[in-house]
């Protein structure tokens, strides 16, 4: 099997490497050429026909196959296996071509791509059980065919979106090919091992003309037919036992591909959300707006990494080195069958989040805190009352998982009916425990460190007396470590649930970048007072980004998450580096030289100063009938309504 995958890889790359620079002429000759345009990066035209050359390549490789086959060389039943890939690869290959020469409507090209992939269901290809992680699998029923739609179409033009750079969908497709290539063989699955490996020949051959700086571009007639291809054998390789194809295996070979499109796709929706205003715009305007999520731009991954400073070479070779991590720990995730899956596509997730986020994608903080913290405001019914039907499934929630992590283990149906009948007792003992402690009564929009407290104090107030009820009435053995557990599980989403607003409230503050940078004068108690009225009060306009402080305890160091960026004798560099600042006095101990000094340097670079302060102030009323402080005055008809009028000066409390 390895000399004839051998054979098969030079005959597809040759054969590509000779056919490519032909079919470049050819598109030439007949104006088959991309031209350059504002969501382009290269800047003259390039024929666009290389997916031509590539089938060709593939066609010829398998003509060879089919030949040794027929010879007794190979005795797998290659016409069945591979005919649903035949017709559904020439559906879109058909269509990708069209493309190409003459650029067709999205409903057209989405109607062959439906086509193609419900050939592929009709011929049985689907996925009829999905693995997660682990070697059993979860039988879906009807929700095969659905699934099985979106994931053909999904992958398919996976690869088509990602052919923004030179070379870099050809690349990115032969590392997931050969990929799978190497699963299949090791899992002796010989017939889409020898498809891939003919695909991979072909990519290979095609890439040293379409390699940066490139000479021809795949075009949507090589995209869509790999992207087809590859994503047909990872539903194969899921029927025929290879249970890690099924879910984590494609997700981190196909990887960088589905995390464009899935990026590219929420990005553009929720920026026409934006600028229709989600808050007012219309069902029916949100709906039509799907159609912007399949237009075209400048804003993939790729494109992302030219602008903050990469070459397009440098782009193109990260993201291989990229693809070539995630389709490495994809294969010896395989080898291990399937162990420490869990840990390693959550680490994978980490590491794109942190990866995104580096690339300014603002569009994507769909969990815009301010929408839910709107929410919460506009609520009509008491928060309390939700709070109590949340609280039962905390309750119910946090009592059945410390059973699971206590008793799954030695799971005996005795326990189990034991802690069902125990169950509404506590359920009802821990509510009103939580209803005693006040848990009800609180404002969790300004929640405190003695909040808090209280909450932990009610969860394990709760949980004690659940306990000594429980040691009443004779229990089974090992229930202090289950109560143990259903203190640290209880406590832990109780606090969660009351601090949601303010930890809401810190990620607006983190998101906003609307409001003019601020620094505060002033590191001590006062300065921190302005900077959580800078926080929570967005009418100021103000977002606080450090501290300036002549203490030396405070050099280096950060108060409330803000930098102490130095002493006002460095005010003059610190504002260098912040020149759209403003600057606020956030101290009444600052000496009236630096006081005069700041204003000079300030007023060099046109600055504004403020003086934050925070002081009470005695409500002064005078109406033209009545003496403040006259114990015979009369009081007026308003004033005896309550409604007291005719201020000469409104009672305030200055801060800026």
């Amino acid at each position: 099997m390895e000399l004839l995958g051998l054979l098969f890889f030079t005959v597809a790359a040759v054969t590509s490497l000779l056919l490519t620079p032909v079919i470049a002429i050819i598109a030439k000759r007949f104006g088959v050429v991309d031209h350059p345009s504002g969501r382009k990066v290269h800047s003259s035209p390039v024929p666009r026909l290389g997916g031509v050359s590539i089938v060709c390549s593939v066609i010829i490789t398998l003509c060879v196959v089919f030949v040794l086959a027929s010879q007794g060389h190979l005795t797998i039943p290659l016409a069945s296996v591979w005919m649903p890939f035949v017709v559904g690869s020439v559906i879109v290959f058909v269509v990708g071509l069209w493309d190409d020469i003459k650029p067709l409507p999205v409903w057209v090209k989405f109607g062959f791509q439906s086509t193609a992939a419900l050939v592929a269901i009709a011929w049985g290809i689907r996925f009829d059980r999905i693995s997660f992680l682990g070697e059993t699998g979860l039988d879906i029923g009807y929700l095969a065919f659905p699934l099985t739609f979106l994931w053909i179409i999904g992958i398919t033009n996976a690869f088509n979106l990602v052919d923004g750079l030179d070379g870099l969908s050809a690349g990115l497709a032969s590392i997931a090919a050969g990929t799978s290539a190497a699963v299949f063989i090791l899992r002796g699955d010989q017939s889409e091992a020898i498809l891939l490996i003919i695909i991979v020949g072909a990519l290979c051959g095609f890439l040293r003309y379409n390699f940066y700086p490139a000479k021809i571009f795949l075009g949507d007639s090589g995209s869509l037919v790999i992207g087809y291809v590859l994503a047909l054998t990872a539903i194969t390789g899921s029927q025929k036992g290879v249970t890690a194809l099924a879910i984590l295996f494609p997700l981190l070979v196909f990887g960088l591909p589905i995390a464009d499109t899935l990026i590219s796709m929420i990005r553009r929706y929720l920026g026409t959300l934006h600028v229709l205003n989600p808050y007012k715009s219309t069902i029916k305007q949100k709906i039509s707006s799907l159609q912007w999520m399949f237009e075209p731009d400048r804003d993939h991954i790729h494109h992302r990494l030219l602008a903050v400073g990469f070459s397009h070479r440098g782009a193109v070779l990260t993201l291989y080195g990229l693809a070539l991590l995630l389709s490495s720990l994809g294969f010896l995730t395989v080898l291990a069958n399937g162990r420490n899956a869990g840990l390693v596509l959550a680490l994978v997730a980490l590491a794109t989040y942190i990866g995104i986020s580096k690339l300014g994608y603002t569009e994507l903080r769909f969990v815009q805190a301010e929408q839910f913290m709107r929410l919460y405001d506009r609520m009509g019914l008491h928060k309390s009352f939700f709070l109590g039907f949340f609280d039962i499934f905390i309750v119910s929630f946090s009592f059945w998982v410390a059973f699971v992590l206590k008793y799954e283990p030695q799971l005996n149906p005795e326990f189990f009916l034991w802690f069902k009948s125990l169950f509404p007792i506590v359920l009802g003992l821990q509510f009103g425990v939580f209803y005693v402690f006040g848990l009800y009564r609180g404002v969790w929009r300004a929640l405190s460190t003695g909040d808090l407290l209280r909450i932990i104090l009610a969860a394990g107030a709760a949980v004690v007396l659940s306990s000594i009820v429980a040691l009443v009435i004779l229990p089974p053995a090992g229930i202090i470590g289950f109560f143990f557990n259903d203190f640290l599980i209880l406590s832990a989403l109780i606090v969660c649930s009351r601090s949601t607003y303010r930890i809401l409230d810190y990620f607006r503050f983190e998101q906003d970048e609307s409001r003019r940078p601020a620094l505060i004068y002033g590191a001590g108690k006062g300065g921190q007072l302005i900077q959580r009225e800078l926080n929570q009060n967005f009418d100021l306009g103000f977002r606080a980004i450090g501290f300036i402080d002549d203490a030396a305890s405070y050099l280096g160091c950060t108060v409330n998450r803000l930098p102490v960026l130095g002493t006002v004798d460095e005010l003059e560099v610190i504002l260098s580096r912040h020149s759209q600042c403003v600057l606020i006095l956030g101290s009444t101990h600052i000496s009236l030289e630096r006081i005069r000094y700041v204003r000079d340097v300030c007023g060099k670079r046109g600055i504004p100063v403020y003086v934050g302060q925070m002081k009470l102030t005695p409500l002064e009323i005078k109406c033209s009938n009545v003496s403040v402080g006259s114990q015979s005055a009369k009081r007026t008809p308003v004033e005896e309504r309550g409604d007291v009028r005719g201020f000469e000066k409104e009672p305030s409390m200055p801060f800026l």
